[in-house]
């Protein structure tokens, strides 16, 4: 596996995850290009486990046309049978892809939609060649982020795998968290939705803090907690805050289950996404996702029945879709969510369904 870092982010929980699994029964080595010891580069490194060769590059940011040579003296030592790369720096293994065409199969899978991948034509009609004469075999991580390939590249051929993580369980501070929690809540009655990303345009948390400040000025006994990066700059959005909405920044990553099994409701209001992680670890913690329409969330959430789905990305319909799960919260239970967790979206299915499509490539 290659990737830019195993830092904070859902591909990159999801890439250590997928490593973990296929450790147990495969040799896997890990590579991550960033420094992990910069700023958040590392985040999931303690999660990596001692089956995996990790090998951290310590690679600077920014496109190095010579790092090619590196990697292709990395594959000429371990000899891979396939190199499954994420996110766009399978930019760097296009040409490796003709270099090793015999013995090695590339697996490229998508975090995203198509068109984020590419700045230009010149570049889209590059990835076009490449994705079809199998090259490098794309996989999408839900049938929504498919149809994204099919329109923008004008392929068929791209099996759909979405993407998977281990069980979730309580750690140690769950009971720490629980009472942490509880007071930030008004009384034992306070509903507890939860958000989990990074701060940005595309997770449009603007619209979502906006919602909750609006339920709360009109008497609704709910708040939101906003856990993730960046929110410590988001001074335009802290305004827009009312008194029910709180922001908690970084969480050790172990602990994010305890917020979401602690919580009754998990956020998502983008407008841009593939296959959440995040939406996955609620699934994982029983806790119901009240999301947009967009990307993977379309594919899994059953509106009433794992979840609830706003109409569009306006701020209306989020909000209809929020007032509707406080008034029918109970028509979902807990034991429900991690039912269809476990036959979906469990790293051991993911693993399985990979491995079948690298032998395919064999």
């Amino acid at each position: 596996h290659f990737i830019y870092n195993v830092g904070l982010g859902g591909a990159e929980h999801f890439v250590v995850d997928l490593a973990n699994e296929q450790s147990k029964n495969h040799d896997v080595s890990l590579y991550a290009f960033r420094d992990d010891s910069l700023g958040n580069y590392g985040f999931h490194k303690e999660m990596i486990s001692d089956n995996v060769n990790y090998v951290n590059l310590e690679i600077d940011p920014g496109f190095k046309p010579g790092l090619i040579w590196s990697l292709y003296k990395i594959l000429k030592s371990e000899k891979p049978g396939i190199v499954h790369c994420h996110l766009n720096l399978v930019t760097y293994f296009f040409l490796l892809s003709l270099v090793f065409r015999r013995t090695i199969r590339i697996v490229y899978t998508l975090h995203s939609v198509a068109q984020s991948e590419v700045g230009s034509g010149l570049e889209r009609l590059i990835w076009r060649f490449f994705f079809k004469h199998r090259l490098v075999t794309p996989v999408a991580i839900s049938p929504e982020n498919k149809n994204s390939y099919t329109s923008f590249y004008k392929l068929d051929h791209i099996p759909v795998i979405y993407n998977g993580l281990k069980p979730h369980t309580q750690t140690p501070d769950f009971n720490k968290i629980t009472g942490k929690i509880a007071t930030l809540k008004f009384d034992a009655d306070t509903l507890v939705f939860c958000h989990i990303g990074r701060y940005s345009h595309e997770k449009n948390q603007k619209m979502l803090v906006s919602v909750f400040s609006r339920l709360y000025s009109e008497g609704h006994n709910v708040i939101l907690l906003l856990l993730g990066p960046g929110f410590e700059s988001a001074a335009d959005l802290k305004k827009l805050a009312d008194g029910n909405v709180h922001f908690l920044g970084i969480v050790p990553n172990e602990n994010i289950s305890d917020y979401l099994m602690a919580s009754d409701a998990f956020c998502l209001s983008s407008v841009i996404e593939g296959m959440p992680i995040a939406l996955i670890e609620a699934f994982a913690c029983g806790c119901t996702p009240v999301c947009t329409p967009v990307g993977g969330m379309v594919n899994t959430i059953r509106h009433g029945v794992t979840g609830f789905l706003s109409k569009t990305v306006s701020e209306g319909d989020y909000r209809s879709a929020v007032e509707e799960f406080i008034e029918h919260r109970e028509s979902i239970n807990r034991e429900s969510l991690l039912e269809f967790f476990h036959e979906n979206f469990d790293i051991e299915i993911c693993a399985r369904n990979y491995m079948k499509v690298y032998l395919n490539l064999a």
